[in-house]
């Protein structure tokens, strides 16, 4: 059953406005109800493409105070946008309680945990994915005690496209990064440098941000949420990359080398890596 009535926790955040975006332009369309869930209070809501949703304070770590908002609005669906650079024991118990609150609302019975970019269970041993494995474990228990009465779904899309642009010396350059924070990931055209993970020939995954929120926005409209909801903007190669950067710069960057443990961490030239894991990041 599709969604209907929504809650992003953690919407009013640099990635998770752009969900609220992609949800705000298809509201109209598809009689929704949108509500942003957020720590701060805020004195308007989030406005976009003619519609808005209201932002709903809530304690991430009361399940109770959760629970009347999700109660009082008929949520059907909780998206988590919640960023995993707060402290690992709050992100992990935060997602609990979001889930623990939901499964006490009679509409609830769709989950989206805060995943997106990476499948945090393929990259374990970077410590920023490790606290997003714990609420996976807690939404497979609650698959296999409420069978089709409950879905969840995992959003992966890739490295950000945006972060491509960063070091743009164009006059609106800075608006390639939308809500996002200026971040230089892997390049960095002002400086004309690049970090190659590897020798650079390995084929990865790149979605702009906006193009996630119209993605996940349109899958909340989907009869039936599988466990993967993966998208990919574009494929290329770190190498093919920074030919495009060249032919923009109209100069040859420099290179430096890429944090090599991230690619240890991610197992994916080992011979225990199958095709079916190197899809979740490097290839949908």
């Amino acid at each position: 059953m599709k969604s209907q009535r929504i809650a992003v926790a953690g919407g009013t955040g640099k990635f998770g406005r752009h969900i609220v975006e992609g949800l705000l332009e298809i509201k109209q369309q598809h009689s929704l109800e949108v509500i942003v869930l957020s720590r701060t209070p805020a004195s308007e809501g989030i406005s976009y493409a003619g519609s808005s949703a209201p932002i709903v304070t809530v304690d991430y770590q009361d399940q109770d105070s959760i629970r009347k908002v999700l109660n009082k609005y008929q949520i059907d669906t909780i998206i988590s946008t919640i960023a995993s650079i707060d402290t690992s024991e709050g992100f992990i118990s935060a997602q609990e309680s979001l889930l623990r609150a939901g499964l006490s609302v009679p509409t609830f019975r769709r989950f989206a945990p805060s995943e997106f970019v990476v499948d945090s269970e393929q990259v374990k041993g970077i410590k920023l994915y490790q606290t997003k494995v714990p609420i996976i474990r807690s939404l497979e228990e609650v698959k296999a005690e409420r069978g089709d009465f409950f879905e969840y779904s995992r959003f992966n899309c890739g490295i950000f496209m945006n972060y491509l642009g960063y070091g743009n010396t164009k006059p609106e350059g800075h608006k390639a990064f939308g809500h996002l924070d200026h971040f230089p990931w892997l390049i960095d055209l002002s400086k004309q440098k690049a970090d190659v993970p590897g020798d650079g020939e390995m084929d990865m995954v790149y979605t702009r941000v906006e193009d996630v929120g119209k993605f996940v926005a349109a899958a909340s409209q989907l009869d039936v949420w599988e466990e993967y909801n993966d998208m990919a903007g574009e494929v290329m190669t770190i190498n093919q990359v920074i030919r495009v950067c060249k032919e923009i710069c109209g100069e040859r960057p420099c290179f430096s080398l890429y944090f090599v443990d991230l690619i240890e961490a991610m197992q994916v030239r080992n011979s225990t890596s199958n095709t079916t894991q190197e899809r979740k990041f490097w290839r949908i």
